[in-house]
C-alpha cells in the first residue's frame, strides 16, 4: 500500500466520507462506528465499487455478517431501490459492490461497524494507540479497476485506557554522583501509555538519590513522566520504586549498577527490529515512542523491503538523520531484506552510515519498479553485495524465518531469538549445531508503532511481548552500537532489562581466543525479579545449572506450559486448560507471562478454574495457593491448538495468508498434592519443547548472583560458553557466547 500516494489531494468528484462518532477511541474498548460515504458528482455505475481499509495491520475486531447478536456485526444501509453487496477481504479491508441500479450523486452508503441493533455488544477497537488511525476510502466508479482515493479520509485517534500498572525505566549503569534520567509511566492493560492517568506517584530510591519524592500526572504528561537529576550515592546495585496508593498501582525499576568510574563499555538497550508501520508519515512518531515512551537507547525502523516504496524509504532516511542524537538516541539506518524461504528468508540489514540505498529482495504490489534491476534475489546475493562493506546483517524468525544453512561470518554477528512473534530457542540451537560464531539479540518486529515495549493484543500473528537487545558499547553512537553488535558484546532478553555478563579468563562475551588450559568462566546476573535458574552451556551441553530458588513452597502449585507448533514462523500454540482440586480449595491464583489480556483465567468456583492462553516458545503459567488437606488431589486437563499459516494465493503457493488452528495435544493428569514434593510432573507434548509441567511453586531466590567455575570436561577446539537466565516471573535472557579455542599442550602440563 503506497500511503504517500493515497495521502495526496484525492479525487473529490468521487465523493466524500465521514465517521460517526469521530471522538478519541479507547484501545480495546467496544463501540459502534458508522462510516457514511456520500456519492460524488460522477455517481457510481452498476458494478462500481467502494473499498474501505486501513494502513494499520490492526487487531481491530474482524467484521462478520451473519450473527446480529454477536460481536463485530457489520451492516450496510443503502438508498431506496439500490442493491449493494459487501465482501470482507480480511481483518482490515472490505469492498462494497453495486449490484443493482447505479448510485446517484448525493446518495449515501452507511457501513456500521459493531451494529448493536440486533443485540450484539459492538465492535472491539484495536488494542494499540495510534494517531491517526485512518479509514481509507477508494472508489472504482465504473468497475474497471481505476481506483481513486477520496480526499480527507475519516480518521480517529486511538488512546490508552485506564492505568493497570506503573513502569519505571532507568539506565543499567551509572557513575557515582553523575545525574541520569528516569522514566515513569502508567500503562493500560494492553501496554499503552494511559493518557488519562491523573495520579500521584510516590518514588523511593534504594541506593539512589531522587530530586523529588512525588510525581503528579496531568493532561500534558499523557501517562509518561521523565525525571532528570537522579544520582547514585553509593556504589552497588540501586533501584527505584513507584507507588500510587490511591489507585493501588506500583512498579519497580530495572537494576542500576553504580560505579566510581565509568566502565569501558556501558550497557545500552534497544530494539533493532521494529518498524512494520505501513504509513511512513508515522515513522517520526515511531522514533519518538522508542525514545520517550519505551525509554530505549537505539532502534531500527525495519520495514519489509518489497512493500517499502522509494519515497517512503527516502522519508525514513531523512527522519533517521534528524532523530540521531549521539549520547542520547540512535536510529539504526537500514531495512529488512525479506526474501521468501527459498531465497534465504528474512534478514535485517544495518548501515554504519546514513543515506545508503535499499537493495530489495523483490518488488511487490505498488512498489515502484524503477530500481528493480538492483534487487538482490537470494541471500547469497545479499552476502556478495555487502561482503567487505561496513554492514551488519542479522537473521531472524518473522513473517518468514531465515534459512540458517546460508551464513556469512563477516556480516552476520548475531541472530534474533525473541520478538513479538515468540521465543525461538530452536533458532539459537541451530546456530550452535552449525558451529556458527554468532551472538543473540531480541527485538519487537512490531506493527503497532510501539518499539521497545510492544505487547500482543488480538492479532493472530503476534504472541509475545517485545524482546530487547542489550549492547555493551564504548559510546552511544551509531558506530558504537554497531561495533558492539559486530563484536557480539550483546545479548537478548524477553523484554526485562536483566543485566548479564559472561566472561572466560576475563574476556567478555563475543570474544574468541585460544588457551592451553581449561578456562575460568565467570557469570554475573542482576535480575528484575527473583532469579530461579542460571544455566551455563558449552555449545549445547549444560555444564552448570545454578538453581537459585529456596525450595518448593508447600500447598503452592505451579502449572507451566511452553513450546511452539513448528520450526517456522507463526508457530504459536493456544492452550485451553482446566484444573480441579479435591480435598481442598483454591485460595488465590496468579498468572505468569500472560503477555496479553487475550490470555485469561476464569474461576469456576473455589475448587476449579479454566484458562485460555496464547504463547509461542516461552513459558507461561499459573500459581495456585491452596488451602488443602493431606489427601488433596489435582486434576489438570489441557487441550492445545497449533497455529499454522496457510497461503491461498494462486494455487496455495503465494500470498495472501491466513492463520489456521489445528487440534493438537490433549492431556489429562491426576496427581496427589503430597506427591508433588518429590519432583514435578513433566509431560512432553512433542516437538520444540512443547510440554506441561505441574509441580510445587519454588520459593523466590535472590535477585542477583555471581559465580566462577572451571570446566575440566571441554574438548580441544572451539567451545562457546553462554548463559541462559530464567527468572521466577518467567522472563528470560540469553547471553552471547565467549568462544574459547582450547588447544592443550600435547606435551602435557
Amino acid at each position: 500500500m503506497d500511503v504517500l500516494r493515497r495521502a495526496g489531494p484525492g479525487r473529490p468528484e468521487h465523493g466524500r466520507a465521514r465517521l460517526v462518532p469521530s471522538d478519541p477511541v479507547v484501545a480495546g474498548a467496544y463501540g459502534t462506528w458508522r462510516l457514511v460515504y456520500t456519492v460524488g458528482p460522477r455517481g457510481i455505475a452498476t458494478h462500481g465499487r467502494v473499498r474501505i481499509d486501513t494502513d494499520s495491520d490492526s487487531d481491530w475486531g474482524c467484521p462478520q455478517l451473519d450473527d446480529p447478536t454477536a460481536p463485530e456485526y457489520l451492516t450496510v444501509d443503502v438508498p431506496d431501490g439500490a442493491e449493494v453487496a459487501v465482501r470482507l477481504l480480511d481483518h482490515v479491508s472490505l469492498v462494497l459492490l453495486v449490484t443493482g441500479r447505479s448510485l446517484q450523486p448525493g446518495e449515501e452508503l452507511a457501513v456500521t461497524y459493531g451494529d448493536r441493533r440486533g443485540g450484539g455488544p459492538g465492535s472491539r477497537a484495536q488494542t494499540f494507540v495510534e494517531d491517526p488511525r485512518h479509514f481509507w476510502v477508494e472508489v472504482d466508479a465504473k468497475g474497471t479497476g481505476d481506483w481513486a482515493s477520496l480526499p480527507d479520509p475519516p480518521r480517529v485517534r486511538v488512546i490508552g485506557g485506564d492505568a493497570a500498572r506503573l513502569v519505571v525505566v532507568a539506565p543499567s549503569d551509572a557513575v557515582l554522583d553523575e545525574p541520569f534520567r528516569l522514566l515513569v509511566k502508567a500503562e493500560d492493560a494492553w501496554g499503552n501509555p494511559a493518557a488519562a492517568y491523573r495520579g500521584r506517584v510516590r518514588l523511593t530510591g534504594d541506593g539512589l538519590v531522587l530530586p523529588a519524592e512525588e510525581l503528579r500526572f496531568g493532561e500534558a504528561e499523557q501517562g509518561v513522566r521523565v525525571v532528570d537529576g537522579v544520582r547514585a550515592s553509593v556504589a552497588g546495585v540501586g533501584r527505584v520504586s513507584a507507588r500510587d496508593p490511591e489507585a493501588g498501582l506500583e512498579g519497580r525499576s530495572n537494576p542500576v549498577i553504580a560505579t566510581p568510574e565509568p566502565p569501558a563499555h556501558r550497557l545500552y538497550w534497544g530494539d533493532p527490529h521494529g518498524g512494520q508501520v505501513v504509513d511512513p508519515r508515522k515513522i517520526g512518531a515511531f522514533f519518538r515512542y522508542a525514545r520517550d515512551v519505551a525509554g530505549i537507547d537505539f532502534v531500527g525502523f525495519q520495514r519489509n523491503d518489497h512493500v517499502m516504496t522509494s519515497d517512503a524509504y527516502s522519508l525514513q532516511q531523512r527522519l533517521e538523520r534528524e532523530r540521531y542524537e549521539p549520547g542520547r538516541f540512535v536510529p539504526l539506518p537500514g531495512f529488512e531484506w525479506s526474501g521468501e524461504l527459498e531465497q534465504g528468508g528474512h534478514h535485517n540489514v544495518y548501515f554504519r552510515r546514513f543515506d545508503q540505498p535499499i537493495r530489495r529482495s523483490a518488488h511487490w504490489g505498488e512498489v515502484d519498479r524503477a530500481d528493480e534491476a538492483t534487487d538482490l534475489r537470494h541471500v547469497l546475493d545479499l552476502h556478495r553485495e555487502y561482503r567487505q562493506a561496513d554492514v551488519v546483517i542479522t537473521p531472524h524468525v518473522g513473517g518468514v524465518h531465515a534459512d540458517l544453512s546460508h551464513h556469512e561470518p563477516t556480516l552476520e554477528p548475531a541472530v534474533e531469538v525473541t520478538s513479538t512473534h515468540g521465543t525461538f530457542e530452536w533458532f539459537l540451537r541451530e546456530t550452535l549445531e552449525r558451529r556458527y560464531k554468532v551472538g543473540f539479540i531480541g527485538g519487537s518486529d512490531c506493527y503497532t508503532g510501539r518499539p521497545g515495549d510492544d505487547h500482543p493484543g488480538h492479532q493472530l500473528r503476534r504472541y509475545a511481548k517485545a524482546g530487547l537487545t542489550a549492547v555493551y558499547a564504548d559510546r552511544l553512537t551509531l558506530e558504537g552500537v554497531l561495533d558492539g553488535l559486530r563484536a557480539r558484546r550483546c545479548y537478548a532478553t524477553t523484554g526485562a532489562r536483566i543485566v548479564a555478563a559472561v566472561s572466560a579468563d576475563g574476556r567478555p562475551m563475543g570474544t574468541e581466543y585460544t588457551t592451553a588450559a581449561p578456562p575460568e568462566i565467570r557469570v554475573a546476573v542482576k535480575g528484575t525479579a527473583p532469579l530461579e535458574r542460571v544455566e551455563v552451556y558449552r555449545g549445547l551441553d549444560l555444564v552448570q545449572d545454578r538453581r537459585l530458588d529456596r525450595g518448593p513452597a508447600p500447598a503452592r502449585v505451579r502449572i507451566l506450559w511452553e513450546g511452539a507448533s513448528r520450526r517456522s514462523s507463526y508457530s504459536g500454540v493456544v492452550w485451553d486448560g482446566r484444573v480441579r482440586v479435591t480435598g481442598g480449595r483454591i485460595a488465590a491464583v496468579s498468572t505468569l507471562r500472560f503477555d496479553s489480556p487475550r490470555s485469561a483465567v476464569r474461576r469456576e468456583d473455589d475448587r476449579g478454574l479454566r484458562w485460555h492462553s496464547w504463547t509461542c516458545g516461552y513459558r507461561s503459567g499459573l500459581v495456585l495457593d491452596l488451602a488443602a488437606g493431606p489427601d488433596a488431589r489435582l486434576e489438570v486437563i489441557l487441550a492445545c491448538a497449533a497455529i499454522t499459516g496457510a497461503r491461498y494465493g494462486a494455487h496455495g503457493e503465494a500470498l495472501p495468508q491466513r492463520m489456521s488452528f489445528a487440534p493438537a495435544d490433549g492431556v489429562r493428569l491426576e496427581v496427589a498434592l503430597a506427591d508433588l514434593g518429590a519432583e514435578p510432573r513433566v509431560l512432553d507434548l512433542g516437538l520444540l519443547d512443547r510440554k506441561l509441567t505441574v509441580g510445587l511453586a519454588p520459593e523466590p531466590g535472590p535477585e542477583q548472583v555471581e559465580f566462577v567455575f572451571r570446566d575440566p570436561t571441554l574438548a580441544p577446539g572451539v567451545n562457546p560458553y553462554w548463559a541462559r537466565v530464567i527468572q521466577s516471573d518467567m522472563e528470560m535472557a540469553w547471553t552471547s557466547p565467549v568462544f574459547v579455542d582450547y588447544a592443550p599442550d600435547p606435551r602435557g602440563p
